[in-house]
């Protein structure tokens, strides 16, 4: 339902160095969807100008490349002052955000001399700045031995306030890695935001008078419960979530788990729907953790009660804020004794006097409006988010193995064990970003019975997962392992240098096989050759 209301609404625009603030006399239309996380909004106004067309001194900046940022309120104009009562002033709706879309239609006036454009019309698209500018962000990048917290803050744009209260992203972790930029797959920092929050049980939620916002683990408190008056409502709807029907289990795949399955407790299944998250891993905690993590995700969501509105109400409407039913309500209404939490708002407004040349520098406006809010139960400990595209992993990049074995030419290999886990890995470096990650020392592609590890200065594709890396494949042959393709031969290199290794070749001469081991010691060789006919075996030593 919709209903006239007069609004003192007042919108500011700023590009670089210069603002203009727009009246709501001007302000023709506009339109506001605010959640927990942020808002976007369409507006719409009209710059009259009265004599020639360069009076609207902001045409240049609107269409010019700097950023344009925006700060719109809303405010009954029937207040306590205005109704002739005590009682506190309501505050105003305020948000504050980025312009991500932007356009002009202009009107000239062909009945005028040289046709002037004296008529602007003006429309931007509005969104709170966390989602214009991270929505734009895909970062390829690599942290080592950092927290989630210190990631998230080091693709934080300037200006963008973020407090956290979220006390496992503190924690340092061995490894984050993130590929968003990699073959366009689609996911932006905002998506990898929102998926980090769905899989650790977390939530981000902004003030949008402030612009600020906060990554916690824990639903704001929202402050003194405001009641909601009978008379501005026009319905209540209630919206139940369907409950899960799955038993859902975590597997560990690894073939020495202590405990290869575990289940989830659920009253609401249905007999023979499963969901199976498998892993692999020699770690017993890393079943235990997704247990724990599954368990806080599988829990139902609350009801939602949708309240739409018959007027503008008097008392303020604060996103996360908490609310109750209280007196002239049914004592028998579901809603009846219980708190909730905004966490929706939908707000529509459109000026019942459309023509721009009408009191462009009033006030106020009168407006026709449609509002209505969206509530939750305070006690419901579930994160609300919007859709987001999951981010993709593994990515690859380039790496080369390092070793402290030995001196710095030497070709030795090295495996470091991990003091908590007993896991051993090879220590890589990644030269674009300068780091250096673990990865699995295991036997790769090779069968068990073969141990060849990865030497020092071997050029590996390493593939990358958020929180882990694996070897997956060898890029380039040993020095001095390739043989002259006329050969048609194959070798095996082995040892740290040339001054010091076995070498192990078979090849063709006269298209006839050739076998050919040989050790070297700095002046010291010996020299097996097997061909047709002929066996030869020399000991040597230069002088």
């Amino acid at each position: 339902m919709s209903f006239p209301e007069t609004l003192k609404v007042e919108l500011t625009l700023t590009a670089g160095d210069q603002t203009v603030t727009v009246a709501a006399g001007s302000l023709k239309a506009l339109s506001v969807k605010a959640h927990g996380w942020g808002f976007e909004a369409d507006v719409e106004w009209w710059v009259l100008c009265r004599e020639k067309g360069d009076e609207d001194t902001f045409f240049a900046a609107f269409t010019g490349a700097k950023p344009l940022t925006a700060t719109f309120t809303l405010t009954r104009l029937h207040g306590a002052k205005a109704e002739g009562r005590d009682g506190p002033e309501t505050p105003p709706l305020k948000f504050v955000g980025r312009v991500e879309a932007r356009q002009v239609h202009e009107r000239a006036l062909p009945d005028l001399k040289d046709a002037p454009v004296l008529q602007r019309r003006y429309r931007v698209r509005v969104a709170d700045a966390a989602s214009v500018l991270w929505r734009r962000h895909f970062p390829c990048g690599v942290w080592v031995d950092s927290s989630l917290q210190e990631v998230i803050q080091a693709n934080t744009p300037g200006g963008l306030a973020l407090e956290f209260k979220w006390e496992a992203a503190a924690k340092k972790q061995p490894l984050h890695a993130l590929g968003l930029g990699v073959d366009d797959t689609g996911a932006s920092f905002h998506d990898f935001l929102h998926w980090l929050q769905a899989r650790w049980n977390a939530g981000l939620f902004f003030a949008p008078d402030t612009g600020k916002y906060t990554l916690t683990d824990q639903k704001p408190e929202g402050g003194e419960a405001l009641p909601l008056d009978l008379g501005e409502v026009e319905a209540v709807d209630l919206h139940y979530p369907e409950p899960r029907r799955d038993t859902l289990s975590v597997l560990n795949s690894y073939v020495e788990a202590g405990t290869p399955r575990k289940d989830v407790d659920n009253t609401d299944a249905v007999e023979g729907v499963r969901r199976e998250y498998l892993l692999t891993s020699t770690l017993e905690s890393a079943l235990t953790e997704r247990v724990t993590r599954e368990t806080l995700l599988q829990r139902p969501e609350g009801p939602e009660v949708r309240v739409a509105f018959k007027s503008f109400p008097r008392g303020a409407l604060v996103l996360n804020g908490l609310y109750t039913f209280g007196a002239g309500w049914s004592t028998t209404l579901a809603t009846h004794g219980g708190t909730y939490r905004l966490h929706g708002l939908t707000l529509e407004a459109k000026a019942l006097e459309q023509d721009p040349a009408h009191d462009p520098d009033g006030k106020d406006n009168l407006y026709q409006v449609t509002l209505e809010a969206v509530l939750e139960e305070a006690a419901d400990p579930t994160f609300r988010r919007p859709a987001f595209t999951r981010p993709c992993w593994p990515f690859f990049a380039e790496g080369t193995v390092v070793s402290d074995v030995g001196d710095e030419k030497a070709r030795t290999y090295q495996a470091r064990q991990d003091e908590e886990t007993s896991q051993e890995t090879y220590r890589v470096q990644l030269p674009l970003w300068d780091k250096e990650v673990r990865v699995p020392y295991e036997p790769h592609q090779q069968p068990g019975h073969f141990y060849f590890p990865a030497d020092k200065g071997t050029r590996l594709l390493v593939a990358l997962g958020f929180q882990d890396a694996r070897l997956e494949r060898f890029l380039a042959w040993r020095p001095g392992a390739r043989l002259p393709k006329e050969t048609q031969g194959n070798h095996l290199l082995l040892g740290k240098a040339p001054e010091s290794e076995t070498s192990i070749q078979h090849i063709y001469e006269d298209e006839k096989p050739l076998l050919r081991i040989q050790r070297t010691r700095e002046k010291d060789t010996q020299l097996i050759e097997v061909a047709e006919g002929r066996m030869l075996l020399r000991i040597k030593e230069e002088g």
